[in-house]
């Protein structure tokens, strides 16, 4: 991937030549289009991973420095005290980071561990600076060496599955280029914000939703893109389910629940069972409908359940309500003390407001062709919700309504469905690129050179 050359169509035949190691026909001398693909394919890629990327950074960054209380010198030194616990954690918070990055490279590439390092430690090391300045935050060197350590086990544990998944058509399952993975990959951060932001178990239990989310997404990608490559290797496509299993559970679950082993059995059993489920649901949808789209039925069975954990994020639990409603142009009440727990409550419908955007723009992304289309309709979709969402958390006497974090919900909307429109923009680049290349010679060297999926 050449990093440097923004426009994909500034290319010359020649360069082609020289990496295919052959002549090339003169046909492909006059008109480099396969080339072209190639590298549309590259930079949309690109384009994605760095959404993707600065989302998770401002995720992390977020959630790490929250509730942004800070003074104009030094807090406080660095701090040399530390338990398994956070160790831990601080690893786990920061592989979504490095498997992301690991995403944008091409496929079959090693992981560039020096980039990867010095992502990692920027990332961290502009967190723990801005932490000596915040009185509840606390600065240690051991937190920059766990955080960078967690991006580089990330980038390392993608190019790893690379290897050992069965074959190619895995590995993309994975990648940027199923649009239903990306709500995989979206509900990390959400799930961390719900356990953040819960004071006590009760609200924990919100978890149970967004984990059976992930599960029927996961187990429909695995029953209609993953398990039809392969009817003879069972074995090859379990292990891709339940490895991804794992991992999204590894990766979301301790961060947002610590020790709460009631909840986490709980989200593990949803997880696991909707994915196997709605595998199997979709394995005989299939039988019925060979050439059915699986992803509008997985939305249809998501966005109820998503509708469902919306209103009560708003009104749960139900024993904090109050009989006067209440608004503010402020973040919450004026008079309600600014905390941690607060502010992740605030920051989790931000984050889901996010997903709101994804899922309107994919469920409907072949009525909303051009951007033009795409951000009246979604507005239309999300501020309703939106007001509903307010309107419901004027009841709450630790809250109340907030004009500041209706703003916040419709930015996060707006930047969904934009994060929808570079994963589409994608996948079109990939489909342009593979149908060109089918149509060149089988024993063309220069078709091997080209065809490296470049995400």
């Amino acid at each position: 991937m050449w990093w440097g050359v923004r426009d994909p169509s500034k290319l010359h035949g020649r360069r082609v030549q020289r990496r295919a190691g052959a002549d090339i026909p003169s046909h492909m001398a006059a008109t480099p289009q396969p080339f072209r693909f190639r590298r549309a394919a590259d930079f949309t890629a690109l384009r994605l991973g760095r959404a993707i990327l600065g989302y998770l950074a401002l995720m992390t960054g977020i959630i790490t420095l929250a509730p942004f209380e800070f003074q104009s010198t030094p807090a406080h030194g660095l701090t040399t005290v530390w338990n398994w616990s956070d160790l831990i954690m601080n690893v786990v918070m920061f592989v979504p980071f490095g498997f992301a990055y690991q995403l944008t490279r091409p496929r079959g590439a090693p992981p560039d561990w020096p980039r990867v390092v010095v992502l990692g430690a920027a990332l961290s090391g502009a967190i723990e600076l801005a932490q000596l300045f915040s009185p509840q935050r606390y600065t240690s060197l051991l937190d920059l060496g766990t955080n960078t350590l967690g991006a580089a086990v990330g980038a390392g544990l993608f190019a790893r599955l690379a290897r050992h998944l069965p074959d190619d058509t895995t590995v993309r399952s994975l990648a940027l280029e199923l649009p239903l993975m990306g709500l995989v990959y979206q509900l990390v951060p959400l799930t961390w914000l719900v356990g953040l932001g819960a004071e006590d178990t009760v609200r924990r239990w919100l978890v149970l939703i967004i984990a059976t989310m992930a599960g029927a997404i996961v187990g429909t990608v695995h029953a209609a893109y993953v398990a039809p490559q392969h009817p003879r290797g069972a074995r090859g496509t379990q292990r891709w389910l339940w490895g991804t299993l794992i991992g999204w559970a590894v990766v979301a679950l301790p961060p947002a629940l610590r020790d709460d082993a009631p909840v986490i059995s709980a989200a593990l059993v949803l997880l696991t069972g909707s994915a196997v489920l709605r595998s199997i649901a979709t394995i005989r949808r299939s039988r019925q409908e060979p050439s059915g789209r699986f992803e509008l039925p997985t939305l249809r069975l998501v966005m109820p359940l998503f509708a469902a954990y919306l209103t009560l994020s708003a009104l749960w639990p139900i024993a904090n309500l109050s009989p006067d409603w209440q608004g503010t142009w402020l973040l919450v009440l004026p008079v309600v003390e600014l905390s941690q727990p607060l502010v992740f409550r605030a920051l989790e419908q931000v984050a889901a407001f996010t997903l709101v955007g994804y899922l309107s723009a994919e469920y409907h992304g072949r009525d909303w062709r051009t951007l033009s289309l795409v951000w009246p309709r979604l507005l239309a979709w999300s501020l309703p919700v939106a007001l509903l969402l307010q309107a419901a958390r004027g009841w709450r006497a630790d809250s109340g309504a907030s004009v500041s974090l209706l703003v916040l919900t419709q930015v996060a909307a707006m930047f969904g469905g934009w994060l929808y429109v570079l994963q589409r923009a994608h996948v079109q680049a990939l489909v342009a690129r593979r149908a060109l290349l089918s149509a060149l010679p089988a024993r063309d060297t220069t078709t091997e050179s080209l065809d490296q999926p470049g995400s």
